[in-house]
């Protein structure tokens, strides 16, 4: 894949910066937040060097978020170009190529006041972030992808380690308030993100009775 040229402005101190598989055809996403202890950089990609410029003038990144262990992508060059530590869901480490520095584990409050999400049933170690920050802000991985052509959808099923319980685990969604969301793959749902994807999850769950 080529490098990311350029470094969009989601929301609100949310940063992204995209690379299109060439085969696949599916962008893989990376994401910087920032927060008043530093930036946070999530699932990063290493762009090319006019967007890891303007990645170092948003702020000193504070720590490296994982969503699961195959987004370790390029985690250990920002580790060494930044200094930072590499965080990701302790069960993500067995399958993960990189070494994690900090496991993290469901509902624990992590660098800049994110909330971890733990999300299993798709990838090992799925995890997603949350914050309070611009209404609500929430950093998906896998579990979920949004390709502009076709909306919202679970990740495909030769993909997912559990569907029913990825389902499950999408259900407590529903209870946090969030305006933002975005995914490791397509484009990224704001405003009223929780409205999009509860009744997405609705869907579901209609599906799921008819069948």
């Amino acid at each position: 894949m080529k490098p990311a040229t350029q470094l969009v402005a989601v929301a609100k101190d949310l940063y992204g910066w995209s690379s299109l598989h060439p085969q696949w055809k599916v962008l893989f996403n990376s994401y910087a937040l920032r927060t008043p202890a530093g930036v946070l950089l999530v699932d990063p990609r290493q762009p090319a060097a006019p967007v890891v410029r303007q990645l170092a003038q948003l702020g000193a990144p504070a720590a490296i978020l994982l969503t699961n262990a195959n987004h370790d992508r390029d985690a250990a060059w920002f580790r060494r170009r930044f200094d930072v530590q590499i965080y990701a869901h302790e069960k993500a480490q067995p399958e993960c190529d990189t070494k994690i520095d900090v496991p993290v584990l469901d509902g624990e409050r992590l660098p800049g006041g994110v909330t971890a999400l733990y999300l299993p049933g798709a990838s090992a170690g799925e995890t997603a972030f949350y914050c309070r920050r611009a209404g609500g802000l929430l950093l998906l991985g896998d579990v979920l992808v949004n390709p502009s052509a076709t909306g919202l959808a679970l990740l495909p099923e030769q993909y997912l380690e559990d569907r029913a319980q990825a389902v499950a685990s999408l259900q407590r969604l529903r209870t946090l308030k969030f305006q933002v969301a975005t995914f490791a793959h397509g484009a990224p749902l704001l405003p009223a993100a929780q409205a999009h994807i509860v009744k997405f999850l609705n869907q579901l769950h209609q599906r799921k009775r008819r069948t």
